[in-house]
Parts: C-alpha cells; structure tokens; sequence
C-alpha cells in the first residue's frame, strides 16, 4: 500500500469517503502547480507514484495502473448536496444494481459529460481509463478501496500500445477559464441527453457524440463512424443525393466565403468517396487523393467536431431539440445573411489556436 499519498480533495470532510479518479494517458499541462482545479467537482493532478490513497495490493485500481502510469489523474466529487446518498455505502440496505445507478448519477454521468466537453472544446486526443468509484474504509486505519469502476471516456484503449499512441491532449491553465464557461452553456444538452428514455432511441447528437467521442484510430472505421455521425446530426434522408447534401451542408454551415465553401465541399465530397471506397471493399485502389485523405483522418474529425458545436449551439438559441435544422440549412443555401449569423452564433464556442473567446454569455 502507498503511505504518503497525495490527498485528492484535501479537506476531511464526511464527502471525503467517497471519490472518483480517472487516470489520463498523453495528458499535459502547463500548470506550476501541475495541478487544475476545474468547476466545485474536477481536478486535474499530475501522476505521481504516491498520488493514490492507500490500497489493498490487490485491488483493482492498483492492478489498472500496473498496466501503464497515467500522466495526470482526474479527481472527482461527489456533489454536495447529495451527501445524503452515502448510505448507499451499505450493501444491506441497497443492492448492487441500485448503487450502480446511484453512482452514475453521482460520478459516471458527470464524467461522461466532462470528456465530452474536453474533446468538443479543442483538437486533441484524449485517452482515458476506467473512472473508479473509491470509498475509504470505516475503520481507523484509513485504508481505501475500489468500489465500482466504469469506463466512461467511450474511448477503447489497448494498454500494450499506450507507450507508442500518438494521441495527445494539452489543457493550459489560460483556457481553463474559458472552458468553464463553455462548458456551463452546453452541459444542460449533454444531461438532457442522459434521460432514461433515450437509451432505446438516442437522438441525433446523442449518436453524432457518441461516435465523435470514440476517437477510432482504424482509418476505415474512422470515416464510417465521422460520415454516419454528420448524416444523423444535418440529414433526415438516405438516397442517392444524400453525399452532395451533406457536403453542401457542411460547407454552407462551417465557410464564410465562396471559396473556402467550395473547397470544403470538395473536400467532404472526396470523404465520401473515400467511404464508398471502404465500404465496398475496394481501399487498397485508392487514387493519390483518396490516399491524402486516407492519411487526413484528423480532419475529417475536426470538420465533426465544429459541426457538432454548431448544432449545439443552434439547439441552444432555439432552446429546443426539436427545432427543424435541416429546414435552418438549406435557408443557408441561399440566404447569405443568415448563413452569416448562424456562423455567428457558432463561433463563440469554436475554440481555435489556443486563443480562448470571451464571447459566451
């Protein structure tokens, strides 16, 4: 067992006994305290070899990160006003599948959301573990042990490739600011996505993020999950027309101007050809384009990404999930003045360059 350990939440407070840590992978900051405190419940410590409580040697925290050391850890409360859900720590009075639920609504869920929002507030390839619901013991001698663990990042991770994964994600200290600001206007659409209802039937954002946030490094894979996630969020169609539609769409609702609108087109058109290519079996006849784009994946996630947030951020000014959004883009066709102010409304959640935006209210 670890002695000295980095206390995660510092004060000894009833809420204390029961935590959630995820270990990050690839994971930097420029923190000097290397340290980021994010919102009342996040927390973003650098690993070290005494960050973990002290553990039973078997425990299935201690044998996670025996597989490969994190780099930084993400330390999570439980909210405080529900303090009242620490009997759940009694397996007599609630059985197991109870307390799973309580936790996800205490730490799984929320986890969810804040990689969702990580990954929708800047390029970069976050990898993380299992989030690992911790309770410290009732007894004097203060030891801690794993209660439940969930992954909750939707990223697969094989740990023997860890040590050569290229994926990596900066958070600086100066963009933690601005991304509790963003995070604070889009998190009420990531809960309500959550409701128990939308699990047999997801909504259409719910699929885009759900195949956004699973970070595919297979090239083929990659294309299918960007291209499907694009046609649940801008089309309620599937024809022969669908490719040009969505370019069209794609490029009316990111592009300013007329040439980066046609060159977004082509490019989303080249995508599309790409997939048609994968999915008839025929990718390794690839003609030099297609191979520039097969080797571009990043790109193509990016094009996701910032029309994930500008779907957002019309849902948002329309305050409701059933606002008619292929309706609002083909407006964008031919009306320049609105494709204008759309973009308008979606820029002020696009962070670009490491340049953070004051516009969010």
């Amino acid at each position: 067992m670890v002695e000295n350990y980095a206390d995660p939440v510092a004060a000894a407070t009833p809420l204390d006994k029961l935590v959630a840590v995820t270990p990050l992978y690839g994971f930097s900051s420029d923190s000097d305290s290397e340290e980021l405190a994010i919102g009342e419940l996040f927390r973003l410590v650098k690993y070290q070899r005494n960050s973990l409580p002290p553990l039973a040697a078997d425990d299935i925290l201690v044998k996670h990160f025996g597989l490969h050391e994190p780099d930084y850890l993400l330390w999570q409360r439980m909210p405080a006003e529900r303090a009242d859900l620490l009997r759940v720590l009694s397996p007599t009075m609630f059985g197991a599948e109870k307390i799973a639920e309580v936790f996800s609504g205490l730490f799984y869920f929320p986890a969810t959301n804040f990689f969702r929002l990580l990954r929708l507030f800047k390029p970069g390839g976050l990898v993380a573990g299992d989030t690992f619901v911790v309770v410290k013991a009732l007894s004097s001698e203060g030891v801690w042990a794993t209660a439940m663990n969930k992954r909750c990042s939707e990223v697969a991770i094989d740990y023997t490739l860890l040590g050569t994964e290229s994926r990596s994600y900066t958070l600086l200290s100066s963009e933690v600011p601005f991304f509790n600001l963003f995070s604070k206007a889009l998190l009420p659409q990531l809960e309500a996505l959550q409701k128990p209802e939308f699990v047999a039937a997801p909504p259409p954002l719910e699929i885009a993020l759900l195949l956004y946030n699973q970070d595919e490094r297979d090239v083929g894979v990659a294309v299918l999950n960007a291209l499907t996630a694009l046609e649940a969020l801008l089309t309620n169609e599937s024809n022969a027309e669908l490719s040009y539609r969505l370019s069209l769409r794609v490029a009316n609702l990111l592009e300013s101007d007329d040439a980066s609108r046609l060159n977004k087109f082509k490019e989303m058109k080249e995508f599309y050809d790409l997939r048609s290519k994968i999915v008839h079996g025929s990718a390794s006849k690839l003609s030099p384009k297609l191979q520039i784009r097969a080797q571009n994946i990043d790109s193509l996630r990016e094009i996701l990404r910032r029309t994930i947030l500008s779907v957002m951020a019309l849902l948002l000014d329309a305050n409701s999930t059933e606002v008619r959004l292929d309706e609002i883009l083909d407006q964008l066709v031919f009306d320049d003045a609105r494709r204008k102010e759309v973009q308008k409304l979606a820029a002020k959640f696009l962070h670009l360059e490491g340049t953070p935006s004051c516009s969010i209210q």
